[in-house]
């Protein structure tokens, strides 16, 4: 995996003089750097473009957030919520997975980190003080992955100090980058994580472009659960159906438990390929190879194009046995699936306070 290194920055007037700005124009000095006034007409020309994706990613643009960096996960009423929040310090990724929402989700095709990291920590901290009772699990990878732009942002050594001061909230970083060089001179406290996207090795060979093998996320995984005060998550999502989809995953689900002990792990969690229906046909514009968009879709409770229940349902109870022989005690949940998804596999009902509690529950442990 290289590192990032964009053809071009802009930086609106309003984030110019942040110390984070300076920051990251002093780690690439060789990079054409323009002020801009307003990123609209910037946008306008990006999106006349052949492939406005492509050609943001390789656009960095340092912003002014405007108080919209802290909500929580969208999750549509159908599905179960596990009560995750994000904290936006970024939107955009420059890693390239063929199936990777963004691509239809954001309307700024420009990879765009916010500046004003400190405020935006300021906001946050509100929000944790005037609600000491309630316990916030927060992620930074909705919008962007949380590590892969790390060496020039350096969030890590900003974020990971603030969440352990916090005594009612964890951060977890979620990539599928390697980028941990950092994370060794910083004490998580128990209070931060790392959370690596896992798949076959074929997917991630195939269409998780520009990211780090799956045997290099593992090897990271390793180091980082040897870190003090660290422990380390994993996301089979998607899980993509194929043939013999079975075995390649179980190998990775062994090679796992092999790098770290379970007992290092806070969470893994399993969720089957879903996308919105405007992402079909820009994967078969932007990813011609890609065979992901000729699977059989149904149109979920939530409008996103998904594999048949049954198929979820079997795939699920596949991927929870080949976990629980090799860790039984290991916290495992759905990402965005129905109570009756839930309860077919685990063989109990689940409510989504039931899920909150589980999730909360691993959080906190030492």
């Amino acid at each position: 995996m290289t590192r990032y290194q964009p053809q071009k920055i802009y930086i609106e007037r309003t984030a110019l003089n942040f110390p984070l700005t300076q920051t990251i124009l002093r780690r690439l000095p060789d990079v054409p750097q323009e002020v801009i006034e307003d990123t609209r007409v910037l946008n306008a020309a990006l999106r006349a473009k052949r492939d406005s994706i492509g050609e943001g990613k390789r656009t960095l643009l340092l912003a002014y957030d405007k108080g919209r960096s802290f909500k929580p996960f969208p999750e549509a009423e159908q599905y179960l919520s596990c009560d995750y929040f994000t904290l936006h310090a970024a939107e955009g990724c420059d890693l390239e997975c063929s199936y990777c929402i963004l691509q239809a989700y954001l309307t700024n095709p420009l990879l765009t980190v916010f500046v004003n990291i400190e405020e935006m920590l300021a906001n946050l901290q509100r929000v944790l003080d005037d609600n000491p009772d309630r316990f916030f699990r927060i992620g930074t990878g909705q919008l962007a992955d949380s590590l892969s732009l790390d060496p020039i942002t350096g969030f890590s050594e900003i974020l990971v100090p603030f969440f352990a001061r916090q005594k009612n909230a964890l951060l977890e970083l979620k990539t599928k980058s390697v980028n941990i060089a950092r994370l060794a001179a910083l004490d998580g406290a128990g209070k931060a994580m790392v959370g690596w996207s896992l798949n076959s090795r074929k997917i991630s060979r195939e269409e998780e472009h520009k990211c780090a093998s799956i045997d290099e996320r593992l090897a990271a995984a390793k180091t980082v659960a040897g870190l003090p005060g660290w422990r380390v998550n994993f996301h089979f999502d998607p899980i993509i159906d194929y043939p013999g989809w079975e075995q390649d995953y179980g190998e990775v689900a062994r090679d796992l438990f092999r790098a770290v002990p379970a007992e290092k792990i806070g969470w893994i969690s399993l969720g089957c390929l879903r996308m919105m229906p405007e992402l079909k046909p820009i994967m078969e514009d932007r990813f011609p190879k890609s065979k992901l968009p000729a699977a059989e879709w149904i149109k979920g409770m939530d409008g996103k194009l998904r594999y048949f229940k049954p198929s979820r349902i079997e795939i699920y109870k596949i991927m929870t046995r080949m976990i629980r022989e090799l860790a039984p005690d290991v916290t495992l949940y759905l990402s965005m699936e129905s109570p009756e998804v839930w309860e077919q596999v685990f063989g109990s009902p689940v409510t989504r306070e039931s899920v909150c509690q589980l999730l909360d529950t691993a959080a906190k442990k030492k």
